[in-house]
């Protein structure tokens, strides 16, 4: 996180920059989001279509519409935001993978349908201010259709997710009821078809930066050792 800041354990104060071409739409979550709601205060620091205007403000997080009338590629506006130190959750009213999947790979952490309700986007907020992937149904039907994922088997899947947890090769092999060299094959498989995709996860942290972006890590064991 950048600014974001803790008054009390708990709570948190997002300053909340809002991309999107229809004044409307955009005034109207302003002042939605700007009510208070528990565990989180959201300073709307900037309201309109213009990036440099909305980076010059300082945000935590940028709610970026996708689709805008400027024509500038959407991934290329979530790389400035992220140069600029601010974490960015997409809203749309369409989830087209073609435009969605691109702005993740730039580095957005969540996607929000514009039908999503007001607690749906603090929630939303709130993750990503923490610099977490926001994963919804909507999202993870995009995710799926990522020629760039690839595609786990169940076991491989289990032991990515325990040792992008942390855990040991030897704890997991306990856990998973198999050789340690078993695992190894397992974890051995994953970065070969991260591979296969175009994709460098070889180290522990790649793996997980990658897992957490392509949503294997929700529902994710917890680590028992390190």
């Amino acid at each position: 996180m950048s600014n974001v800041e803790s008054e009390r354990e708990g709570h948190l104060d997002v300053r909340v920059a809002i991309l999107d071409d229809h004044p409307l739409v955009r005034e109207g979550l302003a002042t939605l989001l700007a009510e208070a709601g528990e565990g989180i205060s959201l300073n709307i620091v900037s309201v309109g279509e213009e990036v440099d205007t909305a980076l010059a403000s300082r945000p935590d997080v940028v709610l970026l519409d996708i689709v805008m009338a400027d024509d500038v590629p959407v991934a290329e506006k979530v790389r400035q935001c992220r140069a600029a130190g601010a974490e960015v959750l997409l809203m749309s009213a369409t989830a087209s993978p073609s435009v969605v999947l691109p702005a993740m790979r730039a580095g957005a952490l969540g996607f929000l349908p514009k039908t999503a309700s007001v607690e749906e986007v603090r929630t939303a907020v709130r993750d990503v201010a923490a610099g977490q992937v926001h994963l919804t149904v909507d999202l993870a039907a995009v995710l799926t259709a990522d020629p760039q994922r690839p595609s786990l088997s169940p076991q491989e899947l289990r032991a990515l997710r325990l040792y992008a947890a942390g855990s040991k090769i030897a704890t997991i092999a306990r856990q998973m009821e198999v050789s340690p060299h078993t695992v190894k094959e397992y974890l051995d498989r994953v970065r070969s078809k991260y591979e296969g995709v175009g994709r460098r996860a070889r180290t522990r942290t790649e793996l997980y930066v990658a897992a957490d972006r392509d949503g294997f890590l929700d529902g994710a064991e917890e680590s028992d050792g390190r």
